[in-house]
């Protein structure tokens, strides 16, 4: 089967063309699938710093909301602050109209004898400007974190996201410590619920969320991920190995993840996305390509196969020729005929060659 010379180039040329299909595929793979790692590594950094920006402007307003209050508190002469009584007789309608302008849950002032001044839901309902959280309800503001960090700095403190125990919901408090004339008025502090926060990361695109210092989802696009018997211990590992907007890549229930995290104030925000999004397109391109290549093989053969034998085909002729020379000087035959090949090639010469020969044997 393999005797014949145009069989033998027609499977040498086919097993060259099949080579090069298959290694073409092969680099089409490795450079779409980085094409598309690379793609998706860009939209998540993108997704990363939609949540930056929205996590640093809820941050500003808060914090602008802080200094604000502190403003319109210093405004007052230092007679009307320099004890619990003054500050309930000329504070308490600033807390109250404070909160009540600002859509927060509760403002407050935190003194140095451990009460606490405080403008909320429960003040409302007894309609009244204030309530005082203290000695009676086994309170003290000197203990309090909010209290002891903001008094430590100059600067606005904000504490770790917690539940508030009155509403239920997730809360981030504000502090700043107050001087008068370098004299200590007091902590003021304003409870932030995060729901805007949550609100803003639901509607960006991605799987975005948010770590608090502990380690626990706070905010997130998808609000399963808030859910505390959720395992994130895998993303935490992948980060703390990887480091600030690295790519990186993660196991979670059996399945392979893709994921980036940023430390952002004291706070890291993550976006992971299935590796099906790179998986599925890859796998997809793959088997085109696959069947392309297939398509291209049978093609090519088939092909090749054609354009070989129509340029061998006068060895064919030569072969026909010479085996009648050769009969006609074993005296098989009392003629032999001239070979038909008018090619400008080599076998056009060969035939030449022998026709010459023919004439001279005749």
């Amino acid at each position: 089967m393999f005797s014949s010379l145009k069989i033998k180039l027609s499977l040498v040329a086919n097993l060259f063309a099949i080579l090069c299909l298959v290694i073409l595929g092969i680099l089409s793979f490795y450079f779409t699938k980085n094409f598309l790692y690379s793609n998706e590594l860009k939209r998540q950094n993108d997704i990363l710093q939609v949540a930056k920006i929205s996590l640093e402007a809820f941050r500003g307003i808060n914090t602008n909301l802080i200094i604000n209050l502190e403003k319109s508190i210093l405004e007052h002469p230092y007679e009307n602050l320099s004890s619990e009584e003054a500050l309930i007789e000329n504070i308490g309608s600033t807390l109250k109209s404070y909160r009540k302008a600002s859509r927060v849950l509760a403002v407050f002032i935190g003194l140095d004898n451990g009460e606490n001044i405080v403008s909320n839901n429960i003040s409302d309902q007894k309609n009244k400007n204030i309530e005082i959280y203290g000695k009676a309800i086994n309170y003290d503001t000197r203990t309090r974190s909010w209290f002891i960090e903001a008094k430590k700095t100059n600067d606005v403190f904000i504490t770790s996201p917690y539940v508030d125990k009155a509403t239920n919901q997730y809360v981030i408090t504000y502090t700043k410590a107050v001087y008068k004339n370098n004299n200590f008025i007091g902590v003021i502090g304003i409870d932030i619920p995060i729901d805007t926060l949550q609100k803003d990361f639901e509607v960006m695109p991605g799987n975005s969320f948010l770590f608090d210092q502990n380690g626990k989802v706070f905010v997130a696009k998808n609000k399963q991920l808030l859910d505390p018997s959720i395992d994130h211990t895998p993303v935490l590992s992948a980060y703390k190995k990887n480091g600030d907007y690295t790519f990186f890549e993660y196991g979670l229930k059996g399945k392979e993840r893709l994921g980036i995290c940023a430390q952002i104030s004291s706070y890291l925000v993550c976006s992971t996305e299935s590796a099906d999004v790179i998986n599925e397109p890859i796998f997809k391109i793959a088997s085109i390509q696959t069947i392309a290549v297939v398509v291209m093989i049978i093609l090519s053969t088939i092909l090749i196969y054609f354009i070989i034998s129509y340029y061998l085909s006068p060895l064919q002729t030569i072969q026909r020729g010479l085996n009648s020379f050769f009969d006609f000087i074993n005296h098989k035959t009392k003629d032999s005929a001239m070979i038909d090949v008018k090619s400008n090639d080599e076998l056009g010469a060969m035939a030449k060659t022998i026709n010459e020969n023919i004439t001279k044997t005749k």
